[in-house]
């Protein structure tokens, strides 16, 4: 988790610009204690530079210099390098230049997972399974996915040299691959789960994020939607407008959304819906869990808060602050924390972190999270609570993996290296599952790769290994979301949504209720 927030760059950002005064002619207490701080820091750069065996290159020194300031200020504080900076700059405007192409490290190297339908890599003949073993003539061996997408992404046109292992082919296969532009789509899947309800699940939050939601809403209720489920579990955030956008079609007219308060609780910022017309109103549930941050918790708490829906999962991650983009010489970023943001209610949901990084970028398990805040309602009277993050109305408990499964799912990607063989040498039919003929396939395949299965194994993870082929073997054959709908089948967190849909309904009208003066009291305490 630590490791994932640190590289995702998907904070709440805000536009700012920075303005240089000119030199004063007398300085004050505060300037000469400040310039004498930044004496001593030249001074120890300097030394380090002299003394050390072997000397950092400038560059790294300063970056890490910087960081180390920052992180004396708040866990979101950041300084982006040249190359961190354009990543993130081309997942907030939705598109970049790459090869089309979805990759993931695993232990034979960075594995293609899903080639973009029409992409570069899907034309030049890229298949899912391939190995990448080479980038531009370099070895991948020990690169990490970050590393292999920053080789992979560049100039629109430009070729990428390519080396491929595949399946039953002894000598690697080589593509030159032009790059073109690249959706990065926020709204990552939407289809109806059933006849009634649909279901939209965003990845985070970019430039295009409103829009996307939109279009998706109005093409779902085309096929029949009634009532949606939205999936905002393990989006960590993005543009703060993004988020507002999606309130502003899920509230009613003129509520507030979220406000904003600077140093010391100054300068407060109300966001309000439009007096105008929203999006037609549906029952509504919102799924989230500790990896659901930031702009997702300005979503969930604002439609928590005036009882749109409710909320299905695990406790959010509870980031209530506010980043400010800096640009450092045009190629450069600094995200500054500038400001506290707060739900309707009035609630902060920004998590502890005075008892260092190790406690906050590892926070308790989620059986142990529970209402750390003071005590808000919601326009219907229910109880809510601020601190730790955002409390779902209904915990849901997600079953863990066990070592075995972590084993054969990450260690030794089993299950995905199975459905590239499976779909080479039998075919996969759209929407299949493993059943008991696949499944002694794969433990025939699993013996011949040397991995160990015991009978007791076996017995104790059929049902999880039947489960975890079936996705791996759509993934592979159709693409993430084919895999991603076998998924949704056996969900927990779906499942408990959708049997909570009557109860949304009835939360909703309770809701319309009031908003034309009529009593419609709760009063539950989440």
């Amino acid at each position: 988790m630590a490791r994932f927030f640190k590289r995702n760059w998907m904070w709440m950002i805000m536009t700012a610009t920075v303005v240089v005064a000119g030199p004063l002619l007398a300085r004050s207490s505060g300037e000469v204690a400040r310039q004498r701080t930044l004496d001593t820091l030249t001074e120890i750069m300097e030394l380090v530079q002299k003394q050390t065996p072997e000397p950092p290159a400038p560059r790294q020194l300063t970056h890490a210099t910087i960081q180390g300031m920052l992180h004396t200020l708040d866990p979101h504080s950041n300084y982006m390098d040249e190359s961190e900076f354009r990543l993130l700059r081309e997942e907030q405007k939705g598109s970049f230049f790459g090869i089309g192409a979805i990759i993931q490290q695993h232990d034979q190297g960075i594995a293609i997972i899903s080639p973009m339908k029409g992409g570069p890599a899907e034309r030049m003949g890229i298949r899912s399974g391939d190995i990448i073993k080479e980038i531009d003539g370099a070895s991948t061996e020990g690169m990490t996915s970050n590393a292999a997408l920053q080789k992979l992404r560049g100039e629109k046109g430009t070729l990428v040299e390519v080396a491929v292992q595949r399946a039953g082919i002894a000598d690697l296969l080589r593509f030159s691959i032009p790059r073109a532009e690249v959706p990065t789509n926020s709204v990552y899947y939407s289809f109806m789960l059933n006849p009634t309800t649909g279901f939209i699940l965003i990845k985070d939050f970019g430039e295009t994020t409103s829009e996307e939601f939109e279009r998706a809403v109005a093409s779902l209720k085309k096929q029949g939607m009634k009532q949606l489920i939205l999936d905002l579990r393990n989006n960590g955030g993005g543009v703060l407008d993004a988020a507002i956008g999606i309130c502003r079609q899920l509230l009613g007219p003129d509520q507030l959304i979220v406000s904003q308060k600077g140093r010391d609780g100054r300068e407060e910022n109300q966001t309000r819906t439009s007096k105008g017309a929203q999006l037609d109103p549906f029952p509504l549930t919102i799924l989230i869990n500790r990896g659901s941050a930031s702009a997702s918790e300005i979503v969930t708490g604002a439609v928590q808060d005036h009882d749109r829906g409710l909320v299905v999962g695990q406790t959010s991650w509870g980031k209530g602050l506010v980043q400010s983009l800096l640009t450092i010489n045009r190629s450069r970023g600094l995200a500054l924390t500038t400001a506290r943001y707060y739900t309707p209610s009035g609630r902060s949901i920004q998590r502890d972190y005075s008892h260092g990084l190790d406690d906050y970028y590892n926070p308790e398990d989620e059986k142990d999270a529970k209402p750390q805040g003071p005590a808000f309602k919601t326009d219907l009277n229910r109880t809510v609570y601020g601190g730790g993050g955002i409390n779902p109305d209904y915990p849901v408990t997600v079953p863990k993996l066990n070592e075995f499964m972590i084993s054969l799912r990450f260690q030794h990607s089993a299950f995905f290296r199975f459905a590239v063989h499976e779909k080479e040498h039998f075919g996969i039919k759209p929407g299949q599952h493993a059943d008991d003929v696949v499944m002694a396939r794969f433990r025939a395949w699993a013996l011949d790769q040397k991995l160990t299965i015991s009978d007791k194994d076996w017995e104790a993870n059929h049902d999880i290994m039947q489960e975890q082929i079936s996705i791996e073997m759509q993934n592979v054959a159709y693409g993430i979301e084919a895999g991603f709908k076998i998924q949704c089948e056996k969900d927990p967190v779906i499942l408990r949504a959708l049997e909570l849909m009557p109860e949304a309904e009835t939360l909703l009208h309770k809701k319309q209720l009031l908003s034309r003066g009529a009593p419609a009291t709760v009063g539950t305490t989440l």
